[in-house]
């Protein structure tokens, strides 16, 4: 199979497996075993319908002591009885049961008459499970070529790649965009980071810890810098002044100082602009202007996600302010019906009192007549009247009745103009009340956005003075050196810095602080770092390598039992305290795993969380709630303090690929395989927008930095960014195969993306076009 949606149903080439035993050929078992010679048979015809996903009439015969409790029809087996089981009279075929049923969908065929000798014998033996046999299966190295990225993640300054690649997993240097090492496990035999295939992947906040996920086993690794001393570079010999002069020229600078790689094909100035420069020597062209620092980058990078941030925060507001007005609205409207109806009300009322004395009076009158007729009766002989008077009482109680019935209209009639005055009133001042608070809303929202603009101003004022820096340093270069492979360049400063710089990107990677030191002298080592010597003798090395060291195994053959099957999804919490895992049975479970991230130790487990298993995960921002995405169709968010379920999120009709929270977690995207983006509402738990344009699976989605853009990948052989109001940003199409996984930058500036093809590219984000491709080695 040639994709992830697919792959989650295809059968696992090795591993720690509960299997069943071979059946006997002969099926002359005299005490048969169930796991060992009832269980295959059961599975092949019976088990597709009578399982915990799919219990047909209420029946699970996964395990003996299911089919001893039964399902609608009771118990399907009686334990020493065979003659009385039904789940024997079904497999014989008997006139009034018989399963399975022909030409069923599952292709369940009828038991033979040694499977249904077995399953007789083993009931009337007491139908005991036994043991559950456990085996150890030997992996299969993958086919040549078949080595997808599934995965990829990136450290949050951005600096950083990582991809799985088939079993094995590949860092590259985004600002040198170059390959930088394989990680590996020294311990797998495959040569590889695991047995398996690589499902998913996240590196701590920090960028210190990764975490990789595979076949019932999640590996953590620490990253280390290499302190291992390194032989000094051959010394570069002095460029002649000819070509100083030449580029001085050309490039209208000042060398103070320079240094001429060992080829004599580029040449690193430190110029007296404060600048460092790479030069062509041959076009004596400018290959890379190098300013700034490392600490600059992250400043202006903070500075960015804080403009972003709060033009988020003001969008909202302002959307909020919006929603409120339009409900005032609605108010206004409500408002002034009720109003109406008061003096409606109000205006009537004094006519329907006034009725209701007439009424009341031609009532007296009417009961006057009764009491007269019956007072002379009372004093008729023996108190019994004649036929005259029996006549007028009947002639005055008639009369009565429509009086009577008048004056209860009369009053009714001002009993509901009262009550009808009382519930607009009270229509009234829920209203103003509800208006009152919205005043308060909208106040609070236009406070919100006078300290978001306020914020937003002061980080935009900051990083244009942080931008401004770089055209006008405040300190000079006194020594620059090139690497030996030719793609970092480093100087050393009259204040003591000693900054590392990407030659490719132009992007500050490394600084290292000291004691001015206008005299400092600076050397390349071979292994590409940089050693600057002050006058006294002391040294301080920037640009070290750093090697990923496997931290520890959860899961594994150790632990076999830790994770149920595939790790699809795993991520670290906002403070790189835990780590989450999700995974399950394939159509049985979805579980969930908090790990801490310092000792492996397992600190929460939900286990079926969702009814089948979990392919994407991710933090809110304030990690205090968990999003989950399912193959049971579902995005769930779970409370981590408590465990309890938040958010019941159906809306896909497909397996929830991708969940990501956005950065004010107001937001969560999800992406499924059936081809649409939703995002939701999470303050109201509500659907917000459902987002098409897809052909294919949607594999992954990740929110750009603090923005509301979408990064997007998708089997229609496309890495997409949309708004989470469905709108497109951009789009990058015509890749070569089935997407699996894409993330980009906090800024946006760069995007990554692999698939199929087992290619990982490099985009620029703003305009989509390609930097880089690397392809499996």
């Amino acid at each position: 199979m040639t994709n992830r949606f697919a792959r989650v149903l295809s059968v696992f080439q090795g591993g720690l497996l509960i299997l069943a035993a071979g059946v006997t050929s002969s099926f002359a078992v005299e005490k048969p075993e169930f796991y060992q010679d009832v269980y295959p048979f059961l599975k092949a015809n019976c088990i597709s319908c009578h399982n915990k996903t799919t219990t047909k009439a209420g029946l699970n015969m996964e395990t003996p002591e299911l089919m001893i409790k039964g399902g609608d029809s009771g118990p399907s087996i009686v334990p020493g009885k065979s003659a009385d089981s039904l789940v024997v009279e079904a497999s014989v075929h008997s006139p009034d049961l018989e399963m399975p049923p022909p030409n069923n969908k599952s292709g369940a065929v009828k038991l033979t008459d040694a499977e249904i000798a077995v399953l007789k014998a083993w009931i009337d033996q007491g139908a005991k499970a036994g043991a559950q046999a456990e085996r150890q299966v030997t992996f299969k190295a993958l086919a040549p070529g078949i080595d997808p990225i599934y995965s990829v993640t990136l450290s949050r300054d951005g600096r950083f790649a990582i991809c799985g690649r088939g079993h094995r997993l590949y860092l590259y240097d985004l600002a040198s965009r170059q390959f930088v090492a394989e990680i590996s496990d020294p311990e797998e035999k495959s040569g590889g980071a695991h047995r398996a295939m690589v499902q998913s992947l996240a590196l701590s906040p920090d960028g210190m810890r990764l975490a990789s996920g595979s076949f019932r086993e999640v590996k953590l690794w620490k990253r280390e810098v290499v302190t291992a001393d390194s032989p000094a570079a051959a010394a570069p010999k002095p460029a002649d002044d000819a070509l100083l002069k030449k580029i001085a020229e050309t490039g209208k600078v000042a060398i103070v100082n320079h240094f001429l790689s060992a080829d004599g094909k580029v040449l690193v100035t430190g110029c007296a602009d404060g600048s460092v420069r790479v030069w062509d020597v041959a076009s004596a062209k400018s290959l890379a202007d190098l300013r700034g620092s490392a600490a600059l980058t992250k400043e202006m990078a903070a500075h960015d996600w804080t403009v972003a941030r709060e033009t988020l925060e003001q969008a909202f507001q302002k959307a909020e302010i919006a929603r409120i007005e339009a409900q005032n609205k609605a108010l206004d409207e409500l408002l002034k019906k009720a109003q109406e109806a008061i003096v409606a009300m109000q205006k009537v009322l004094p006519e329907k009192e006034k009725a209701v004395k007439p009424a009341q009076d031609a009532k007296g009158v009417g009961q006057k007549s009764i009491d007269e007729v019956l007072a002379k009766i009372k004093a008729a002989p023996g108190g019994r009247p004649d036929a005259a008077l029996e006549k007028a009482l009947k002639d005055a109680q008639e009369k009565l009745a429509p009086l009577t019935m008048t004056e209860t209209s009369a009053l009714a009639a001002v009993s509901a103009t009262k009550s009808n005055i009382v519930d607009a009133e009270a229509e009234v001042k829920r209203i103003n009340d509800s208006k009152a608070k919205n005043a308060q809303a909208v106040a609070a929202a236009n406070a919100a956005i006078t300290t978001a603009k306020q914020s937003q101003d002061k980080a935009a004022t900051a990083l244009t003075a942080a931008k401004a820096s770089l055209t006008k340093p405040s300190t000079k270069p006194v020594a620059v050196a090139l690497s030996p492979d030719g793609w970092r360049a480093a100087a050393v400063f009259d204040d003591g810095r000693l900054t590392v710089w990407a030659i490719a990107t132009g992007t500050a990677v490394e600084d290292q602080a000291g004691p001015a030191a206008p005299n400092a002298t600076l050397a390349a080592r071979q292994d590409g770092a940089f050693t600057a010597t002050s006058p006294d003798g002391k040294a301080r090395v920037a640009g070290a390598s750093v090697r990923w060291v496997l931290e520890r195994t959860l899961g594994g053959e150790k632990e076999p039992q830790l994770f149920a099957d595939r790790v699809n999804a795993v991520k670290f919490s906002p403070d790189g305290k835990l780590l989450a895992t999700g995974g399950g049975e394939p159509s049985r479970s979805g579980d969930l795993t908090l790990f801490d991230a310092a000792t492996g130790k397992a600190t929460a487990t939900w286990k079926e969380r969702h009814s089948d298993i979990v392919m994407s995960l991710d933090f809110s921002p304030d990690g205090k709630r968990l999003a989950s995405g399912a193959a049971d169709k579902i995005a769930r968010v779970t409370e981590i303090a408590t465990g309890k379920q938040v958010n019941l999120l159906e809306g896909h009709t497909h397996y929830v690929m991708g969940v990501a929270f956005r950065a004010d977690g107001r937001v969560l995207a999800s992406g499924g395989a059936d081809s649409v983006v939703i995002s939701w509402d999470m303050i109201l738990g509500e659907r917000k927008k459902k987002i098409e344009g897809w052909t294919k699976e949607v594999t992954s989605v990740q929110f750009v930095g603090a923005t509301n853009q979408i990064v997007t990948s998708a089997g229609d052989n496309r890495v997409r960014i949309v708004n989470d109001e469905g709108g497109e940003v951009r789009s990058i199409t015509g890749l070569p195969d089935f997407m699996q996984a894409a993330a980009s930058t906090a800024n946006g500036a760069t995007l990554v993306g692999g698939g199929e093809d087992s290619t990982l590219r490099i985009w620029n984000g703003t305009d989509g076009k390609e930097l880089a491709a690397f392809a499996a080695k």
